[in-house]
């Protein structure tokens, strides 16, 4: 388990950054933008496809810090799984998007295998 110091720095602008815009965001809002905040997350929408996909990617980018292979397995199937739900709930309302968008995902998951 080595950590490669550029990685470290990559890891944490990207991750770091949009954590900490959110929590600012989040701290602005009214109490009751918060709690439609807090109800669309925890929505099952939400979480089969924003939640899986985030999760996924910040699966395969700490399995690429930390040079865990094992990380990388879990995360390129959440990546697939928010792939498909994104591609179906799209292909409800336009179906050029939900192509467009498959093929983005299948370059996500090609990016994260190599």
């Amino acid at each position: 388990m080595n950590i490669n110091s550029d990685s470290l720095i990559i890891f944490i602008i990207m991750w770091g950054t949009p954590a900490i815009m959110l929590l600012i965001t989040y701290l602005k809002m009214t109490k009751e933008e918060k709690n439609d905040v807090i109800k669309e997350f925890t929505s099952s929408r939400f979480i089969f496809t924003i939640g899986f996909l985030v999760t996924g990617i910040f699966l395969d980018s700490l399995g690429n810090l930390l040079t865990l292979n094992i990380m990388k397995l879990l995360g390129t199937p959440l990546i697939i799984v928010a792939g498909t739900n994104i591609v179906v709930d799209q292909w409800k309302k336009n179906k050029v998007k939900s192509i467009l968008i498959a093929l983005l995902i299948l370059v996500l998951i090609g990016l994260t295998i190599s």
